[in-house]
């Protein structure tokens, strides 16, 4: 029995080295890339454009610089990933006009972060991930609705020209639009 036992643990062994080095085979392998090569700096700007979009607090957010870069091919295949560890700040004020619905936060964010950009085969980019979100170090917008302070909002401070033209009356009278 000692022996039914042990072949059945060295059997059991070997199948699962064997899976491990299969698994690993598998993994896309990662490939160190310039910073400074055309398609790192295209993948660059494209998460900074995609960052910013997220939050009326990240205006202004800038990547300091990339400190490392890596490629790998896509787990499905179809593209390449682009492994970015870069330095990113950003001083926000909340300046006008906020989005509808914004929790724009006010304050400083200085740090690194890994992002990734995923690129498919056709040459478009198709998102980004990122390690974890900026958070800015100040108090939320008064206008937000994350806000708790005594500061009051004024809205109309913080509309866009469209938000605006929702807002305009005609006034039969004088002729002229006006705001309500």
């Amino acid at each position: 029995q000692i022996k039914m036992v042990g072949k059945t643990l060295l059997i059991s062994l070997s199948l699962f080295l064997t899976l491990s080095l299969l698994v690993d085979a598998a993994k896309p392998k990662r490939k160190t890339v310039s910073i400074d090569d055309e398609e790192t700096v295209k993948a660059r700007d494209f998460a900074l454009a995609e960052i910013i979009k997220l939050s009326d607090s990240y205006r202004d957010l800038k990547f300091n610089k990339v400190i490392s870069a890596e490629t790998a091919r896509s787990a499905f295949a179809d593209g390449t990933n682009y492994f970015l560890k870069v330095e990113i700040e950003c001083t926000s004020v909340c300046a006008a006009p906020l989005s509808p619905a914004s929790t724009c936060r006010r304050g400083h964010y200085k740090g690194v972060n890994e992002i990734i950009v995923f690129e498919k085969d056709d040459g478009h980019y198709d998102g980004i991930a990122i390690d974890e979100f900026p958070q800015m170090d100040g108090e939320y917008h008064p206008c937000t609705p994350s806000y708790k302070g005594p500061e009051k909002c004024n809205p109309a401070e913080h509309r866009t020209p469209e938000q605006a033209a929702l807002f305009l009356d005609y006034d039969e009278g004088e002729g002229k639009k006006t705001e309500l």
